[in-house]
């Protein structure tokens, strides 16, 4: 087997500007992997080349779970570690099991069921946008609020309760909220399930919260604590996730206005250039991807060996933009013929468990924009759009579109 090198070297401080992402990075994709010290924690294998990374994601021999043993190379000072009861930190096979008893809930079937009133909630959204006029902010009137009514439909909160829930998780899961302010909200946001789950405890409702509540197979059932850590994961990946990647979703569009050009001509075009938009858009910033521990010796394509109890971080936006996989990789292109799939939502066991959800959010959305809004444009110039210093994803804070 091939050894990479041994030497460490800083990691680069590279750009989070915008959705571009750092050029430096197609050295390190030349190279294969590269062993690189981040601010915080220990030294790992950067991980940039499609098949690296695809690799390190479905390969079950690296492991989540094993972080809670390490001190996690981090870029920022806290600890990066989530609870061990949600999806993301656990290995095969209690990750399987877990996934085996909620796949219903998350089938293709019961997302589709959610469409048209998703499709409601989307027209009522931008019906409230167009009455304020144009110019009207994007996040604020619409990518910031979809999100948490799906959220809010699909575990079925009361309506008198709307207003407290999404106060409770905007305030659980903002990175820039104070530590104190965001572990009491999360206190209360945990009580505030709780309740829930103990109403479909009592009597199911039709609510994807009642089909996880009541998930089983052959008499197994999700204990307390996973079910609360799943529902913990969706309160987070499925509000803040999707809100950000609607926001860059537009603001890809509106960048590249040929690109908006050819949706509007071309409808048809939609299934490709979601995808297309998903390989592109870099969702998260360097350094925050979750980083995977090689539970025994790991050969990588090009003979590139990772030794047990070594981690590895995978930048899969980087990996999204590989020229040997995606020609032309670094552009945005909604004609690629035949392409490899995108790593942005995981890949293998870890493939995101709400993706279903959020690409139907985020296709409604686009649709309706191009047959509602076809002369929809910035109404700043690109550089004056202000985007999020404090979150963990690349976030568009404030998008002021005209049509």
């Amino acid at each position: 087997m091939a050894r990479v090198t041994d030497e460490i070297i800083p990691y680069p401080r590279v750009f989070d500007d915008r959705l571009e992402v750092d050029p430096v990075f197609k050295d390190f994709q030349r190279d294969g992997l590269v062993r690189v010290q981040l601010p915080y924690g220990e030294s790992c294998w950067l991980a940039t080349r499609y098949e690296h990374v695809r690799s390190v994601y479905g390969d079950r021999r690296f492991s989540r779970a094993a972080g809670f043993e390490h001190d996690v190379p981090r870029v920022w000072a806290g600890s990066s570690l989530i609870d061990p009861s949600m999806p993301l930190a656990m290995d095969p096979p209690r990750h399987t099991r877990l996934r085996r008893l909620t796949s219903g809930a998350f089938s293709p079937r019961r997302i589709r069921e959610l469409r048209a009133w998703v499709q409601r909630e989307i027209d009522d959204l931008l019906d409230h946008m167009e009455q304020e006029g144009s110019p009207a902010d994007f996040v604020l009137r619409f990518a910031w609020n979809l999100p948490i009514r799906v959220l809010a439909g699909i575990m079925g909160v009361p309506s008198e309760d709307i207003s407290q829930f999404r106060h409770l998780v905007e305030t659980a899961t903002g990175v820039s909220t104070l530590p104190e302010a965001r572990e009491e909200a999360s206190g209360q946001l945990n009580e505030f399930v709780i309740g829930l789950i103990a109403e479909r405890r009592a009597a199911m409702q039709d609510d994807l919260l009642s089909d996880l509540v009541h998930a089983t197979d052959d008499e197994d059932r999700l204990d307390e604590a996973e079910l609360l850590g799943l529902i913990m994961s969706l309160l987070a990946g499925g509000f803040e996730t999707t809100a950000w990647q609607l926001g860059s979703t537009a603001y890809a569009l509106m960048d590249h206005q040929e690109h908006w050009r050819q949706l509007v001509d071309d409808p048809e075009l939609l299934p490709n250039a979601l995808e297309e938009l998903w390989r592109w858009i870099p969702s998260f910033k360097y350094g925050t991807n979750f980083v995977r521990w090689a539970s025994t010796d790991i050969e990588l394509s090009g003979g590139a060996l990772v030794r047990a109890g070594e981690a590895v971080l995978p930048e899969h936006a980087v990996a999204n933009r590989d020229d040997s996989v995606f020609p032309h990789g670094w552009e945005l292109d909604f004609h690629r013929a035949d392409p490899r799939p995108h790593l942005s939502l995981g890949f293998g066991a870890h493939f995101c468990m709400g993706a279903n959800l959020a690409n139907m959010q985020i296709a409604l959305s686009v649709e309706t924009l191009v047959r509602r809004y076809p002369n929809l444009r910035l109404a700043i110039p690109t550089e004056e759009v202000k985007w999020s210093e404090s979150s963990f994803m690349r976030s568009v804070e404030v998008l002021p579109l005209a049509w």
